[in-house]
């Protein structure tokens, strides 16, 4: 079958997601997505069921975009939506996608990825083409490879791996490079001081953001899509306006120059969108090169073509540009000599600074490979890098320093050798549930986010454990065991008020404190309460006055006849604590500050069902542990638990130090990635934890899931459902 035109391929079922946008900026998101398809009516088009379809294709793919928005005033993975909007909005039967997903964050990508699945359950054949080797292993049924404009491999997803798609593409394995070494960096080039950005309501995309970057150092930015990444980079190159702070060039302010005047001193910007603000389409390879050092070979009307047919060899052979020769248009090279030339220009302008905004957005390992070696040999002649990326493994290739933002600021630091999995937690990157459960070995994972909180996350913990709360209890009758603290009351405050017939709710844990106006049974009474259920308390207290006194309360027959429904108990819903100062036990007075202290000297560093824990998960007691009134371990092993557990940034820097976390394991947070850290030597626990996500968590053994395998950056939210039977119950700060 051949086709004339693409409109003729359409028509046969045949439609294109084009790696490079092909939308008009300045019509709507309706008009671009109907454009030469337009929805007639008697009236001519009919623009209100244009709306309506697009609206409806923005909810497919979960964006909030007024389809009435102009397309320029989208971001970039915006626009990028719109691109897949309008082939989705096509009847295919047949569906390419070049690098659908080069801008898009990685929430948007799992959303594209369900979208995808649901076109292959209705028929559809996809043919995916990306440079995202991770990305396209998850999505992939039968895997090709083309180098050179020939196929070098073919085989199905179960017979290959990362390394045999490198391997064929390239002709070897091999990593990014590497930060480079054997020379001493010189004095700051660029500092950026309490740096505000606008959007164009007025609020700040940009938070007064401080940063220094030295001669001869490689700074990578991290963040995800809408973190500010590409406002700062652009308003340090002068391409938009600050509302506060300032920039400086070697201690002189640069911050009132144009661009063309800050390109001068030696400030450079490499856009995101080399086909917009990179490149002049009309113009060949050889005239784009030289574009932005015109000044250099150019003296009042007159060129000389000598000098610049000198800068225009020296950019090919520096950059490694493969093309025919510098009269070429730029339009027949690929998009990594494309990002070559791009990045020439500006190196042929002799900067002190460059900035790269996405520098290896759509292109291959190889031609990343080559970017990132520029810009290594760069930084050893001296030149201060800044880039910025949304690939983690881009992070962990030639950069001395990463830096991570999120909402405007930045949220951590790390050297070379960080884990990808922090830098991925300090993001808040919130599309977690696959990578955590396979991760921790989770049954069921709930992610909720609250990122302006630096307390405990309560209305995120209670989004979060409510859901997996009441899938739980949607099963039918059981027996449903439970502990008591803020956490728990969030996520009773999240279920409906619906009857559950054949309900039991027994608390499992001595209650009474010396605090007389705290109900330690609230959620057990208000559990029953919107499930209609009937309710058992335990009436002792949660520490007894000796170990005998506690063998004696444990024997009485309202305690006895409690704890023998408790074993019976399908589910046990508890919260998950810390041993800091500010933990809820302390607080309610069910712990003394004293005691709660001679736990965490002991090694404790988390708590569930009033057993505590080390950081590799194993029991530790004192003399008041042996005096609460609780089930015993072995009790608990094997029990489905629902845990639920979060924390606040200052719990968090009290508990571990350096803004990391402790190991309550695979729950406290809100949208970042677990990390992994060793514990502080000098305390006996773990670090601290980041901030946000819920989980639910399933596991083998009661202590395995509470190693030091969770951090996240500022606190957060976890809904949990485990086997494990001892673990922790709240945040770095309460329960």
């Amino acid at each position: 079958m051949s086709f004339v035109s693409s409109s003729d391929a359409q028509s046969q079922g045949i439609s294109i997601i084009h790696q490079e946008l092909s939308l008009a900026p300045n019509m709507s998101v309706r008009d671009n997505i109907f454009m030469g398809r337009e929805i007639r009516g008697p009236r001519g088009v009919d623009f209100a069921e244009e709306a309506q379809q697009a609206r409806a294709l923005m909810e497919e793919l979960e964006e909030e975009i007024d389809p009435l928005t102009p397309v320029e005033d989208l971001r970039l993975g915006q626009q990028q939506i719109v691109e897949i909007a309008r082939a989705l909005s096509v009847n295919s039967r047949i569906l390419i996608m070049d690098e659908p997903t080069s801008a898009l964050s990685a929430s948007e990508v799992e959303v594209l990825f369900k979208v995808i699945r649901d076109l292959k359950a209705r028929g559809v054949a996809i043919v995916y083409i990306s440079h995202h080797l991770e990305e396209a292993l998850t999505i992939t049924d039968h895997a090709v490879v083309l180098r050179d404009g020939a196929m070098t491999a073919y085989a199905e997803r179960k017979d290959i791996d990362l390394e045999w798609i490198v391997r064929h593409m390239v002709g070897e394995n091999f990593d990014l490079g590497s930060p480079p070494t054997g020379y001493a960096m010189g004095e700051v080039a660029l500092a950026i001081e309490e740096v505000s950005v606008p959007d164009a309501s007025g609020a700040d995309l940009v938070d007064r953001l401080s940063l220094s970057v030295r001669k001869g150092e490689i700074v990578c930015i991290y963040g995800l899509m809408g973190a500010g990444r590409t406002e700062l980079l652009e308003a340090v190159a002068g391409r938009l306006p600050l509302t506060s702070g300032r920039v400086l060039l070697e201690g002189r302010d640069v911050s009132r120059l144009s661009i063309g005047e800050r390109i001068r001193e030696g400030l450079v910007l490499v856009p995101e969108d080399r086909q917009r603000d990179g490149l002049v389409q009309t113009m060949t390879v050889g005239e784009n090169l030289s574009l932005a050092s015109i000044m250099d070979f150019t003296k009042g009307l007159f060129t000389s073509r000598a000098r610049e047919r000198a800068v225009i060899n020296d950019g090919i052979r520096q950059t490694q540009v493969k093309t025919s020769g510098p009269g070429a248009m730029i339009g027949s090279l690929s998009g990594g000599n494309q990002q070559k030339v791009v990045i020439g220009k500006m190196l042929a302008t002799h900067p002190r600074v460059v900035l790269l905004d996405e520098p290896s957005r759509g292109i291959d390992v190889g031609a990343k490979a080559e970017v990132f070696r520029l810009l290594a040999e760069g930084a050893r002649k001296g030149l201060a890098v800044v880039y910025s990326t949304s690939e983690v493994n881009e992070c962990l290739s030639v950069a001395h320093r990463i830096l991570v933002m999120r909402k405007g600021r930045i949220a951590a630091e790390f050297g070379p050798d960080v884990p990808k999995e922090r830098i991925m937690a300090a993001s808040g990157e919130v599309d977690l549930k696959q990578q955590i459960a396979q991760h921790y070995g989770l049954e069921t994972c709930e992610i909720a986010s609250d990122l302006h909180r630096d307390d405990l996350p309560l209305e995120a913990l209670g989004v979060a454990g409510g859901r997996v709360l009441a899938d739980e209890l949607a099963r039918g009758p059981m027996v449903l065991g439970v502990s008591h603290g803020r956490t728990l009351l969030a996520c009773v405050g999240n279920l409906p008020a619906l009857p559950v017939p054949g309900l039991k709710v027994v608390g499992l844990m001595g209650g009474l404190t010396r605090s007389a106006g705290i109900n330690p049974h609230e959620v057990v009474n208000r559990l029953a309460e919107r499930t209609k259920a009937e309710a058992t308390v335990i009436p002792v207290p949660f520490t007894a006055n000796s170990e005998r006194d506690r063998e004696v309360l444990m024997g009485q027959r309202d305690v006895a006849s409690a704890y023998a429904l408790a074993e019976g108990a399908g589910l046990l819903l508890v919260g998950v604590g810390t041993t800091v100062p500010e933990a809820e036990l302390v607080t309610a007075g069910m712990v003394t500050p004293e005691e709660m202290a001679a736990i965490a000297a002991a090694g404790g560093v988390g708590e569930m069902l009033g057993h505590f824990f080390d950081a590799q998960g194993r029991p530790v007691q004192t003399e008041v542990t042996r005096r609460i009134v609780t089930l015993s371990l072995d009790r608990l092993r094997g029990r489905r638990i629902l845990a639920v557990a979060g924390g606040g940034r200052e719990g968090v820097r009290r508990q571990g130090g350096a803004g990391e976390r402790l190991p309550l394991g695979p729950r406290h947070r809100r949208a970042h990635r677990p990390r992994h850290r060793r514990p502080d030597a000098r305390r006996g626990r773990p670090p601290c934890a980041d901030r946000r996500r819920d989980t639910s968590l399933r596991s083998r053994n009661p202590w395995q899931t509470w190693r030091p395998a969770a951090e996240s950056a500022q606190g957060s939210s976890a809904a949990t459902s485990t086997s494990a039977a001892s673990s922790s119950r709240d945040g770095p700060s309460s329960r």
